[in-house]
């Protein structure tokens, strides 16, 4: 990426190989063929990686400027959306270098962002971790929930340089920070959208995971991205953690969100990846639905209904919609609910139908 410097690493072909551009372009391409500029980027793709890969080699490639947009659920967040080339090379930058050396040492209960995990195996294992937890000392005890204030948005770059140089160097480092340092024109925060910054979210409490594991010893904690659990017997401990916990925290230039941090009793239910989970004194882990998520499904129905109606959907893929939902609900114990919400789905469409919204 800068201007005339020779590539004399090992790392460049399997990053920008011509082979390597080629497999990141297949995997880019999957659910957004769709899209004209993957479409066409993927007709041409031997021209197009060719060109490419003669522009990492000789320091002449640039970035494009990325496009920027907004989503509004759960929350209101600020997305980067990265040209199409780009993100064949990023992504073949993150696969085959920085995520196999940055996951190294990540301990087996960061969730987010991995091969073989993600939400269900993350809820699967607070599960887990609770029935466990029951065979030892009973359904009382406590939680500290964890979640760090603005953690893309707040996210130190320097923090993020350091952890990437922890795992690569050279030509490959140079990489990430001229990805970095192009994309984000600020020295805080980042937006959420790129590979590479999921990976940095994943990464840069890797320190933090092996202090409550090992210098902690806290048995029973997760964490899926900035949001973490720790579960004790011993309350004056875990007020004793959060302290620790704080003091590493301003070492990577974070901070708790003090309105989602806090210690409950087991008995209160944890509330953890669109799921509240109750562990009964029978030693059963009951895990219902957010109410706010139930709500938001029945006015996204309406809406979706209403559009069937003008013609502006199929009933085709508002049927599909609704059984994507239904799949993450039937994660939990939502036998009761799902019959309740599928009359309500099929008494939208008994209706009758006016303009009005």
């Amino acid at each position: 990426m800068s201007d005339s410097e020779p590539v004399n690493s090992g790392d460049f072909e399997i990053v920008a190989g011509f082979d390597a551009l080629s497999k990141s372009t297949m995997k880019c391409i999957k659910g957004v063929l769709w899209k004209d500029t993957p479409a066409q980027y993927f007709l041409n793709n031997i021209d197009e990686n060719l060109v490419l890969e003669r522009q990492l080699q000789n320091g002449k490639y640039k970035q494009r400027k990325p496009k920027k947009f907004k989503v509004y659920y759960p929350k209101e967040r600020d997305i980067v959306s990265v040209h199409f080339r780009d993100r064949v090379f990023q992504r073949s930058l993150n696969d085959n270098i920085l995520y196999p050396k940055i996951s190294r040492s990540f301990i087996y209960d960061n969730m987010a962002c991995q091969k073989g995990k993600g939400p269900d195996l993350a809820r699967e294992r607070l599960k887990c971790f609770l029935q466990r937890y029951y065979r030892k000392f009973g359904s009382d005890g406590y939680v500290l929930k964890c979640d760090i204030k603005g953690y893309y948005p707040n996210m130190s770059h320097r923090v993020v340089k350091d952890c990437f140089h922890k795992v690569i160097d050279g030509w490959s480092y140079k990489q990430a920070v001229c990805i970095l340092d192009q994309q984000y024109d600020r020295e805080i925060g980042f937006n959420p959208g790129s590979q590479m910054i999921q990976i940095a979210g994943i990464g840069i409490l890797n320190a933090l995971d092996h202090f409550i594991k090992e210098e902690l010893h806290i048995k029973y904690y997760i964490r899926y991205m900035d949001d973490f659990i720790l579960i004790h017997p011993d309350k004056q401990y875990l007020i004793e953690c959060q302290v620790r916990i704080a003091q590493m925290l301003r070492g990577l230039e974070c901070q708790f969100n003090m309105k989602k941090t806090g210690i409950t009793t087991l008995s209160d239910g944890i509330m953890f990846l669109g799921f509240e989970y109750h562990l009964t004194k029978t030693g059963k882990v009951i895990m219902t639905l957010n109410p706010a998520n139930i709500k938001h499904e029945r006015k996204k129905l309406r809406k979706l209904v209403h559009l069937a109606k003008k013609g502006e959907r199929t009933r085709e893929k508002v049927d599909e919609c609704y059984e994507a939902w239904k799949n993450h609900a039937s994660k939990g114990n939502s036998k009761m609910l799902l019959q309740r919400i599928d009359k309500y789905y099929r008494n939208l469409w008994k209706e009758p139908f006016t303009q009005e919204e």
